[in-house]
């Protein structure tokens, strides 16, 4: 008898006994993902099926696998898969269906099930949809100076009572740049570090506090010779960590400090299932809830497997952890600007072909379309037949150098986007040996979108190059998405100076910075910052080629929109430190709308620099004066002409029935330089540049702001040059 007849005999007994919580019609299908879905279908039919064949791509858990017997099921060793789950109401508890949570963000869930709970979840009705925890990695290019020095020095905020954690490869918790002398005595005995949650040791991960941190300090120990003993072998998460949060003590002359040197740290040292990273990000912001401080969590990690719209459940479950005052994540954008994963073709009762070449011996394609269409996958193998697989259907072939399954909307259409997704998996595969691959209108028409869901495993020809590279979770709605520019070309280093000019001009858009927009058209990256090249902590326990290593051999070169990122984690840290309760929605508002345009960016937003490049100082300044809207509508300022030299000419809109308006003007550092009250009646205001107590301005960059009893305009930028 096939394996999964057992499996479904076995949810049916459950069903007998559990009729409350699950489906008297048994597995709806369509509630679990293509992915799960493949999985189960080369469980059934075989009689020892083994799930760590999955592994790295998506969470296995330890065991010798799954074994039937007759009229047994049986798992040896507990193998497990980590799944995400949506439900149709939240779910606070620490069982659902009588399965045990790992973690709820509200309506999203993190559990490791077996696949006998798979048929399960999907029989019940409470249940939206399944998506395995699969692997990101993090958004480092190869492995200078932008973190540090500058403006933000002269600041008045450094980050102080504001948390700023990160998820990623660990940190040095002994590099000075994260320590502090808080007895004045010469020595850095204390530690920025609240606490290190190492997920990748044990079942549950260890947890080290910040007694703990100091405790080894203060006995000389080195990182995994005392009680800590978490390492950053890999050293982005240190060095991600310095860009935001560094204060420059491990080489004070060089003066390599963080955006938020004053910021107290929580690191997650993560296996980089999406599963783990949601678990991440929830307990750096119930540490700082605890604390009674604002957070603000750093991802820079991504990958492309999910819709690339905002609905995945990986990226919901980050919307949901952002959901209150005080916290807000930022993640970068992706690291695949110069690389061809991305197709896209619209059809009207035509075809389109394309070609995937493989540089790996495995690689999924996942197709999306209008839910209401139906397009036929024609899949051709190096001089094999033809596969077509119609929607609705699912089909495989096997032969001696390859293997092929595709899962063309099986059970309908995805249920949290209401689009059908077909999903190509190509296996045992001779590298770069090209596939054609054609999708044609049997119905509907419409545009479809598809992407190799690993970046190293393969390329597209005949695609639409850069565009829609977004990885997730940067699709997410409710979270600061990241782009990069080059900031450094030259640096001094234990190899002698370097000179990356020519391939890295400053100002310009990295050329491996991932583009938007989202598949549903929003606009990502929100902002872009420095991402190559740029200095910052290096972990003692990783290497660093010498040309990228700092004569002080404390800190190195490194680029990515993994070093993006946190720049602007540390911006927000220093606009929390001047309101900690600001929403996410007020973060995002000041970070746009003060960004910096240039000759660079050209017009935006744009799918390459978003609003424009991050503006820290400008930021911290409308952070200042910057409150929430009250009823009514917004007024409205502009300049007539900016710059300015002599005089600057306002218009202005008020919402009817205003009896209140004063037009604001600051300095980047958040100081009032003038205000004046406006009559309602007025259209235009015109200021001769002196501050309000009569002295004329410098020329620089100021902000302005209109407030009224009710509401308040977006911050304008005002440029003097003299």
């Amino acid at each position: 008898m096939q394996k999964l007849t057992f499996i479904v005999l076995f949810c049916a007994v459950f069903v007998g006994l559990f009729g409350s919580i699950t489906s008297a019609d048994g597995p709806d299908m369509a509630r679990l993902s293509p992915a799960l879905r493949g999985i189960l279908a080369r469980a059934e039919g075989v009689d020892r099926f083994d799930l760590a064949v999955y592994a790295p791509a998506i969470q296995v858990f330890s065991g010798k696998g799954i074994i039937i017997y007759p009229r047994i099921l049986r798992e040896e060793r507990g193998e497990r898969i980590g799944v995400l789950v949506r439900t149709r109401r939240p779910v606070w508890g620490v069982r659902f269906l009588g399965l045990p949570v790992g973690l709820s963000t509200g309506t999203i869930l993190t559990m490791r099930v077996t696949l006998a709970d798979l048929l399960i979840l999907a029989a019940s009705p409470d249940v939206i949809y399944v998506e395995p925890a699969w692997r990101t990695a993090p958004k480092r290019g190869v492995s200078v100076p932008a973190s540090g020095g500058g403006r933000a020095q002269s600041l008045p905020v450094r980050g102080k009572n504001v948390i700023i954690g990160a998820v990623d490869t660990g940190i040095d918790y002994t590099h000075l740049d994260f320590r502090y002398d808080a007895d004045n005595d010469g020595f850095e005995e204390s530690s920025r570090i609240l606490s290190i949650w190492d997920q990748t040791v044990g079942f549950f991960g260890t947890m080290y506090s910040n007694e703990d941190i100091e405790s080894d300090i203060a006995a000389g120990f080195g990182a995994g010779e005392g009680l800590v003993r978490q390492r950053d072998t890999s050293g982005h998460g240190t060095h991600v960590m310095g860009i935001a949060a560094g204060d420059g003590s491990a080489a004070p002359a060089a003066g390599f400090v963080g955006v938020a040197p004053e910021a107290r740290i929580i690191m997650v040292k993560t296996t980089f299932f999406t599963s783990d990273i949601l678990a991440g990000a929830s307990y750096i912001f119930d540490r700082a809830e605890e604390q009674g401080l604002p957070a603000v969590v750093n991802l820079s990690l991504g990958g492309h497997d999910g819709p690339h719209d905002g609905t995945s459940l990986f990226e919901r479950a980050l919307d949901e952890l952002v959901g209150q005052p005080g916290r807000a994540i930022v993640v970068s954008a992706g690291n695949e600007g110069d690389k061809a994963i991305h197709v896209a073709q619209t059809l009207n009762g035509d075809s389109f072909t394309f070609y995937i070449v493989p540089s790996s011996g495995s690689l999924d394609l996942t197709m999306w379309y209008p839910g209401d269409s139906s397009f036929t996958m024609t899949v051709v193998p190096p001089g094999g037949s033809p596969l077509v697989v119609p929607t609705g259907t699912r089909k495989g072939a096997v032969a001696t150098n390859w293997s092929i399954s595709v899962d063309n909307a099986l059970h309908g259409a995805n249920p949290n986007n209401n689009d059908n997704e077909a999903r190509i998996m190509l296996r045992d595969l001779l590298v770069f040996t090209p596939w054609e691959i054609t999708v044609s209108d049997a119905g509907g028409g419409g545009r479809f979108d598809g992407w190799i869901t690993r970046a190293d495993a393969g390329m597209i020809l005949g695609g639409d190059g850069p565009s829609l590279t977004i990885a997730e979770p940067g699709n997410a709605v409710q979270i600061i998405t990241v782009g990069s520019f080059n900031s450094t070309s030259r640096w001094p280093s234990l190899a002698g100076d370097q000179d990356f000019s020519e391939r890295f001009p400053v100002g310009e858009i990295s050329n491996f910075s991932s583009r938007g927009p989202t598949r549903d058209g929003r606009q990502k990256p929100e902002i872009a910052a420095p991402g190559a090249w740029i200095i910052s902590a290096l972990s003692a326990d990783s290497f660093a080629p010498l040309f990228l290593t700092h004569p002080a051999g404390v800190h190195s070169m490194n680029l990515g929109t993994s070093m993006a990122a946190p720049y602007v984690s540390g911006v927000i840290a220093l606009i929390f430190a001047v309101d900690p309760r600001l929403t996410k929605a007020e973060i995002r508002e000041i970070i746009t709308t003060t960004a910096t345009e240039d000759r660079f960016t050209g017009r935006v937003p744009n799918p390459y620099f978003g609003w424009g490049k991050v503006d820290r100082a400008a930021a911290v300044g409308a952070a200042y004066v910057y409150h929430i809207p009250g009823p009514g509508d917004r007024p409205t300022v502009i300049l007539v002409a900016n710059p300015v030299r002599d005089r600057a000419v306002f218009t202005f809109t008020l919402p009817e029935g205003t009896e209140q308006a004063t037009l604001h003007v600051i300095n980047v550092a958040g100081a009032l330089m003038f205000e004046v009250d406006l009559e309602p009646a007025q259209t235009s205001f015109e200021w001769d540049l002196r501050t309000w107590w009569g002295e004329p301005l410098g020329s620089g960059l100021y902000l302005y702001i209109l407030v009224t009893e009710d509401a308040k305009s977006a911050v304008g930028r005002l440029v003097i040059a003299r």
